[in-house]
């Protein structure tokens, strides 16, 4: 999977996830502050990454994400450490 395609593909869920438009998420926004996102969405928001991307997301790791670019960089290397094994 390219980055790119992993960028897509995590901007999509959010906006699917969130109810928003694609247009709304960028790599700069911010999941609290502009999307509305709280502790019970942000716990929804992970559930929706892992099943999209097949990856398992520990609750401290997600405790750290506050924007979309933080999601899509989780997620890169969650699945450039599950090709090394």
């Amino acid at each position: 999977m390219t980055p790119e395609t992993i960028d897509q593909k995590v901007r999509t869920v959010i906006a699917s996830s969130l109810g928003v438009e694609l247009t709304e998420v960028v790599e700069s926004t911010r999941l609290a502050e502009d999307l509305g996102v709280d502790s019970f969405g942000a716990l929804e928001l992970m559930f929706e990454i892992e099943e999209a991307f097949g990856l398992k997301v520990t609750n401290s790791e997600f405790e750290s994400v506050r924007s979309v670019g933080d999601v899509v960089a989780h997620v890169r290397h969650g699945l450039a450490e599950r090709e090394k094994h």
